[in-house]
């Protein structure tokens, strides 16, 4: 009996020796994981500043709606920053909300889209306007000119008419 108690003593032993072993390899590998995942995190925000810091440049007159996204993505940071000192274990959250903050960049990239399609439509629509008018005009010109010459030659007629009769009264 001895014998046996001290075989299950070294079994169990020996089980709880490779259950802690498990749980420190799987614990490690979690937390190396999680430092993986929050250093692509980092990455992916600094590329995204550098891209915003892009857009500050290109879109000069649109500075005030670039600040507010500056404004927004940075209190999104700071919310992810947050959750990740708070919940280093909840890594999904974090990915979940770096999806969404894409979402929002490509929301805004659409509605620039748009904005910049209308002006261009705008544009245009200008172009083909003042071009007609600028037809019209020289339509206009030409046939006012053609009237006035017209107008030329009657004047020429009438004293050409007038002219002889004052020359026979004259004369008499």
């Amino acid at each position: 009996m001895k014998k046996f108690l001290m075989s299950v003593l070294w079994v169990a032993l020996f089980a709880g020796l490779g259950a802690m072993y498990y749980y420190q390899t799987t614990f490690d590998a979690r937390i190396n994981s999680m430092n993986e995942r929050a250093g692509k995190i980092e990455d992916k925000y600094q590329k995204f500043t550098d891209q915003l810091d892009d857009l500050e440049v290109k879109f000069v007159g649109r500075a005030k709606h670039v600040r507010q996204n500056q404004n927004d993505i940075k209190d999104i940071y700071s919310k992810i920053e947050d959750v990740k000192r708070m919940h280093s274990q909840d890594m999904f959250l974090i990915n979940t909300r770096v999806d969404s903050l894409g979402a929002v960049v490509d929301n805004n990239l659409n509605n620039l889209e748009t904005q910049v399609e209308a002006l261009r439509k705008v544009t245009t629509s200008l172009r083909a306007m003042v071009n007609q008018n600028q037809i019209t005009t020289n339509q206009q010109i030409q046939k006012l000119s053609r009237d006035l010459d017209a107008l030329q030659k009657k004047v020429e007629d009438i004293e050409v008419l007038i002219l002889p009769e004052e020359d026979d009264k004259k004369r008499r």
